[in-house]
């Protein structure tokens, strides 16, 4: 009996020591791998192996999802690495058709944001293969760095790429006036809603006299951004232009009219009794409401609470605004003068 526990024994023993040998050796082995794998990682350095298992990765389709952010890993990687083959499997990448890779291409090459980088962003945002608002993105994240490259996009025949040639010249205010102002009478509104918006960054007769221009113009988000631009370019002289927006069917665009007359303070007010007597209630009480905003009905109030001009405001205000009004000069009258006077 002893004897054959002793040969089992001996048994067990030859099968199971291999087995051990080549596991311990496996796990030393993938650890040593994988230590190599995440120095190369962190140094930024590939070994010539490891480059061309990931040139392989990424050239390949992938068939499932787990491929897919493997081989979104590996271009990144070797674009870190700068590996010679990265550009040209980051340009082959911008023309994917999966989405995820494409876009992992795109936040790769604004990762590096050399010039050929930039090129290749502002080529895939001509071509429009590749997400246009992910590369938008990446451009506006490097300014002032792409300058100069945005400008032949502001005369692309495809009005998508006018559209963000123009809505990226925005930080640059030195480049591309006088195609911008071109671009207020497009054909496409969402360009010219652009032109304008980029423009009300800017000043000059020739900017005022475009922004102005597109008060009228018949789509109402393009109106928008014009009333929004004429406050900061113009100032109080568009008082009088932008005040009739007050009366427009959509209330985005009042919205925007109210904003704008706000910000010109008191140089709006002739404007803005004039609108008074429109026929349009939204024009009546909205006028009421920036007299209210920027001080005019509460001085008024004080000095001549009699005066036609006030009720006119009021019953253009509604009761709300008449209530809200003498709440406060009642407050106001309670003070001491001094304190009203500072």
């Amino acid at each position: 009996m002893d004897e054959l526990a002793l040969r089992v024994a001996i048994a067990v023993i030859a099968v199971a020591l291999p087995a051990w040998v080549v596991l311990a050796l496996t796990v030393v082995l993938g650890r040593a791998r994988y230590d190599r794998t995440r120095r190369e990682q962190r140094s930024g350095v590939l070994g010539e192996r490891e480059a061309r298992r990931l040139v392989r990765r990424v050239s390949r389709p992938p068939r499932t999802d787990w491929g897919r952010w493997r081989r979104i890993s590996a271009l990144s990687r070797l674009t870190r690495a700068q590996h010679p083959s990265a550009r040209r499997l980051l340009r082959r990448s911008l023309a994917n058709p999966d989405t995820k890779i494409a876009t992992a291409a795109i936040r790769a090459l604004g990762e590096v944001g050399d010039a050929w980088a930039i090129d290749l962003l502002v080529s895939a945002l001509r071509d429009g293969n590749a997400p246009r608002s992910r590369i938008a993105a990446e451009l506006e994240h490097l300014a002032p760095a792409p300058g100069a490259e945005l400008l032949p996009l502001l005369r692309d025949p495809d009005p998508a790429v006018r559209f963000w040639g123009a809505t990226l010249l925005g930080p640059y205010p030195e480049l591309g006036e006088t195609s911008l102002i071109a671009l207020t009478w497009d054909s496409d509104p969402n360009v010219r809603a652009a032109a304008v918006e980029t423009l009300g960054r800017r000043s000059g007769h020739a900017v005022a006299a475009a922004t102005l221009a597109l008060l009228d113009d018949p789509l109402w988000f393009v109106r928008l951004h014009a009333a929004r631009s004429a406050g900061n370019v113009v100032g109080a002289a568009a008082a009088s232009s932008v005040a009739p927006l007050l009366s427009d069917r959509q209330w985005w665009v009042r919205a925007a009219a109210k904003d704008a007359l706000r910000g010109m303070g008191a140089d709006a007010v002739p404007a803005l009794v004039s609108m008074l007597v429109h026929p349009d209630p939204f024009a009546r009480n909205g006028a009421a409401e920036v007299l209210q905003d920027i001080g005019f009905v509460d001085a008024l109030a004080l000095e001549s609470p009699g005066s036609p001009l006030l009720e006119r405001i009021y019953a253009a205000g509604g009761d709300g605004l008449r209530e809200a009004a003498e709440l406060r000069t009642a407050a106001g009258k309670k003070r001491p003068r001094k304190a009203r006077a500072a």
